[in-house]
């Protein structure tokens, strides 16, 4: 009982002073003391204030530069899309303008062909061949050739599946293809793969001038495979001496590994 008395006390003392500083304010009696109140706090209120105002550009200034890093990141993600967007259009571009090449060949030597987009290699290191997306089901057989630009034979299809097939290229090892050279003597021989390097043309008689520069093409005498198809350009001519024949060393005229688009030419008993 008597906390509770002194404690009400200590309140109504507390709301006399309380009303007492009012009144006292409001008569201007307490203004030389609330002036020098004033006086005496305004370096902690200006420290206060700048505080708080530093504490507000940098959250602004933190928001700012979380903005800035996502903007640029949007940024970088539109380039990333444009580059592959415009590397895609770039490619779709070159294929039409080899299938114009190839179509433009067929046309004009009546000949009809199977339009095949490379899809992959084949993954063995000592195999030249590439993976098509034409097979059994588009009319693909075995050892049917296969052309790039302006006529020029890339390879042969070796393997054939229901809707994809392999081609050997020329400078594959296993590859074998009967050619002639555009001589006066039209000599002729067989163009083997040189281990993924090179295309090596042997059986040429030496009686016949087979010269740096001349053109090998395929010669007609292999089933399926019509003459003149372009292989490549003689690079060196060796002869030996106790033999009967001489071997040319043949440069091809396209990058076989930049193939993209064939062009697999039927065989005219399918036409």
């Amino acid at each position: 009982m008597f906390k509770f008395f002194k404690t009400a006390r200590l309140s109504i003392i507390l709301l006399a002073v309380m009303f007492l500083l009012i009144f006292l304010h409001y008569l201007n009696v307490l203004l030389p003391a609330e002036n020098l109140a004033i006086w005496l706090l305004a370096p902690i209120q200006q420290r206060v204030y700048a505080a708080g105002a530093r504490i507000n550009n940098l959250y602004f200034a933190v928001a700012s530069q979380s903005e800035l890093t996502k903007s640029n990141q949007r940024l970088e993600q539109e380039v990333a899309n444009l580059t592959v967007a415009n590397a895609e259009l770039k490619t779709r571009l070159e294929e039409s303008h080899e299938l114009l090449l190839q179509n433009d060949f067929l046309a004009r030597h009546d000949y009809t062909a199977i339009a095949a987009r490379v899809i992959g290699k084949n993954p063995e290191p000592t195999r030249q061949a590439i993976i098509l997306n034409k097979g059994r089901q588009d009319g693909v057989k075995v050892n049917l050739p296969v052309l790039a630009s302006n006529g020029v034979i890339a390879g042969k299809i070796s393997q054939v599946k229901a809707n994809s097939s392999e081609a050997v290229l020329l400078y594959d090892s296993r590859s074998r293809i009967a050619a002639l050279v555009q001589n006066d003597a039209k000599s002729k021989g067989v163009v083997f793969g040189e281990h993924g390097l090179s295309l090596k043309m042997n059986f040429l008689p030496q009686t016949e001038a087979v010269k740096i520069g001349q053109i090998a093409v395929t010669s007609g005498l292999e089933a399926n495979i019509p003459a003149g198809l372009v292989i490549g350009k003689v690079q060196r001519v060796e002869a030996e001496s106790n033999s009967f024949f001489q071997t040319a060393w043949l440069a091809p005229l396209i990058k076989l590994d930049d193939l993209t688009v064939v062009s697999i030419l039927k065989s005219p008993n399918d036409n």
